[in-house]
């Protein structure tokens, strides 16, 4: 029997197979350092799971519309308005199972056969592989470090072709951490306002940011080409919720129409506890200052570990403005031996570092940059101590 030859395409995520191998290795008893999954290792505050049980407790166990419960579209809207300066309907937002499916829901809503969507290097490692699920044909632009991986006005124009349906942009970014200023997102919008494309806007990590800097949401900076922009958000990474799997989607009501319709027929709504949980989160005072001290807590995190990383011969990085990622360089390392075997690109990298140091960290070609790591500061000062030690006892064994 055969198979789907469109699934056949589609790569297993790379990101989800080390921690998958990292914890195999920690229930057989190995002692693993793990910079693998983009997870905060902080707790759902205890405010959103007591909600979680009120709602158990009243009997909201039941389904919901499917383009998510009132109380969460409502408080989203708000949410959104109190913090971006930009007022949604509630028909303008859809709650989606994760940020994954929200992009997927968008592309199936736009993709024809043909269709490319721009996608600058370095990627999230899901942005291709989505893509291509919804019929569409990812098309990579090249970035470079000097702009230190953002898409430059100039190479957005030069990708444009007759079939570019849409171009997304990640800030912050995963994997790298940059994040776009004002002024460098104008002259992207420059470009993109002039061609009949959509926008989406990936802005997970936006409350994770370093170094005093504000972030601003891409429909807030442009309301006039709302009809172009999708914006990605979601309770995952800056609330410490990515086992919830709520994802939230704000766009034309034209738009977010077509993507519940999707939804109507493959999952339907988010788990009603859930949604009911992040309505409570996303409505509460209590919310940003947890949010805040967190952040504070991870830019320590990210200054120990850039601090650790400098001192090891042989790897390049540029600190991250936001996410909780190191993306680094280890080009030097390439072609290098350690008792005979040979690191031939990032993937032998990570598997001889794991093997030798036991320390997972993830392949830069599931981002597209193969001579690549990226690793999370998502843990402890003790682990990331730990970890980065064992990273340069790793490099200083090599040989050429």
């Amino acid at each position: 029997m055969d198979y789907s030859a469109r699934i056949a395409k589609i790569e297993e995520s790379k990101t989800l197979a080390v921690s998958k191998k990292a914890d195999k290795l920690t229930a057989d008893g190995e002692d693993i350092v793990s910079f693998g999954a983009g997870e905060p290792d902080f707790p759902t505050p205890e405010f959103i799971k007591k909600a979680a049980v009120e709602a158990m407790d009243k009997g909201y166990t039941g389904y919901t519309s499917v383009s998510g419960l009132p109380e969460l579209k409502e408080s989203a809207v708000n949410y959104f308005a109190d913090n971006y300066s930009y007022e949604y309907s509630t028909d303008e937002v859809i709650v989606c199972n994760g940020g994954k499916q929200v992009l997927f829901n968008a592309l199936s809503a736009i993709v024809e056969p043909e269709d490319e969507i721009l996608i600058p290097k370095p990627y999230w490692v899901s942005y291709p592989e989505i893509v291509k699920l919804a019929g569409g044909k990812p098309r990579f632009i090249e970035t470079k470090v000097e702009n230190k991986y953002k898409l430059t006005a100039a190479e957005l124009k030069a990708a444009i072709t007759a079939q570019t349906k849409a171009v997304i942009i990640n800030s912050p970014s995963n994997p790298d951490g940059h994040f776009y200023s004002k002024s460098e997102l104008r002259q992207l919008i420059e470009i993109i306002a002039a061609e009949d494309i959509f926008i989406i806007s990936d802005e997970i990590y936006d409350k994770l940011l370093y170094d005093g800097r504000d972030f601003s949401s891409m429909i807030e900076l442009f309301p006039e080409l709302k009809e172009k922009i999708l914006v990605v958000n979601g309770m995952s990474k800056s609330y410490s919720m990515t086992g919830w799997r709520v994802g939230l989607g704000f766009a034309s009501s034209e738009w977010i129409a077509k993507m519940t319709k999707i939804q109507s027929h493959t999952t339907s709504n988010v788990n009603t506890i859930a949604q009911y949980a992040s309505a409570k989160a996303l409505a509460s005072p209590e919310l940003k200052k947890i949010v805040k001290d967190r952040c504070q807590i991870y830019q320590k995190r990210r200054d120990l570990t850039a601090k650790l990383l400098a001192d090891i011969a042989g790897l390049k990085t540029i600190t991250p403005a936001g996410a909780f990622y190191f993306f680094i360089d280890i080009s030097e390392l390439i072609s290098k031996k350690i008792e005979g075997q040979e690191i031939e690109d990032s993937l032998s990298f990570t598997d001889l570092l794991l093997e030798y140091n036991k320390v997972a960290v993830v392949p830069g070609i599931a981002f597209g940059m193969d001579n690549f790591i990226r690793i999370s500061f998502a843990l402890s000062k003790e682990k990331i101590r730990e970890g980065i030690s064992r990273i340069a006892d790793f490099a200083a064994r090599l040989e050429a």
